[in-house]
C-alpha cells in the first residue's frame, strides 16, 4: 500500500512539472525566432480579352531564410489550390468583368515554412 501512494505522488509530480515547462519551452521558442518567410500578394496588371473575360496577373513579393520558396495559388480564396506548385508566383488567369474577387497564394521555403496572403480586387468593365 505504500508503494501505491508513492507511485501516484510520483507521477503526479511529473505531470506537474512536464507541462508548465513545455509551455515555456514553446513560448520561448515563439518570442526568441523572427518569422523566417514572408509574403504579399499582389495584382499586376488587368487586360480585358473580349466579351465579358478579363486576364488577370497575379504575383507575389516576399523574403525568406531558407530559399527557394515553392509557391501555390487559389484564385477564388475557397480552400482548394487551382494551381499545382510551382517556382514562380506569377501567374496569369482569367476572371469575369466587373467583379470583386479575393485570390489566396501560400509559399513554402525549403525549411518547410509556410506563409499565405490573400488580395482582393475589381476586376475591370469590358466592352
Amino acid at each position: 500500500m505504500i508503494k501505491k501512494i508513492s507511485l501516484g505522488f510520483t507521477l503526479m509530480a511529473i505531470a506537474l512539472l512536464t507541462v508548465p515547462t513545455a509551455v515555456m519551452a514553446a513560448d520561448d521558442m515563439e518570442a526568441s525566432f523572427p518569422e523566417a518567410i514572408s509574403i504579399t500578394a499582389v495584382v499586376i496588371d488587368q487586360q480585358c480579352q473580349g466579351g465579358d473575360v478579363v486576364r488577370v496577373t497575379l504575383s507575389a513579393t516576399g523574403q525568406t531564410d531558407s530559399p527557394p520558396v515553392k509557391f501555390r495559388w487559389d484564385f477564388t480564396n475557397d480552400g482548394t489550390f487551382d494551381t499545382g506548385v510551382k517556382n514562380s508566383p506569377r501567374v496569369v488567369t482569367n476572371y469575369p468583368d466587373e467583379v470583386t474577387r479575393t485570390a489566396r497564394i501560400a509559399a513554402r521555403n525549403a525549411a518547410g515554412e509556410m506563409a499565405e496572403d490573400t488580395v482582393t480586387f475589381a476586376t475591370l468593365r469590358c466592352q
